[in-house]
């Protein structure tokens, strides 16, 4: 029985860090050994650090950075995902210009004959 518990235990340990999700802190951030201000310090986290994220919960996040794992506070991590890409522009409408036909009347110029119509002609 304490062989099955030790194997389990080593390949959740092994395994455990495949579940992280890549993030990023955004300011310097203290990690700590309990989700606790008053716990004792394991590292200093600086700013646009590549942590792994494990989960956050009540403002904590456990993660791993260097090797070290403990708790951060949740402000200080902005997590990764998937690349964050700028929106789009909206699409560029083209429209034609629109087409007014109006009707002309006249004696002479550019009409042949008078009366009514529409211009084909543009002189």
């Amino acid at each position: 029985m304490k062989r099955f518990l030790l194997a389990t235990g080593l390949c959740a340990g092994i395994a455990a860090p495949c579940f992280a999700e890549p993030a990023t802190t955004t300011a310097p951030a203290t990690m700590r050994g309990a989700p606790s201000a008053h716990s004792h310090i394991v590292q200093t986290i600086p700013p646009n650090a590549q942590i792994d994220l494990e989960h956050c919960a009540d403002g904590w996040c456990y993660a791993s950075w260097r090797n070290l794992f403990g708790y951060i506070p949740a402000f200080t991590v902005a997590q990764a995902g998937p690349p964050l890409m700028s929106p789009s522009p909206p699409p560029v409408v083209v429209t034609a210009p629109p087409i007014v036909v109006a009707p002309a009347f006249g004696w002479g110029g550019p009409y042949v004959g008078g009366g009514w119509g529409y211009s084909w002609r543009n002189w």
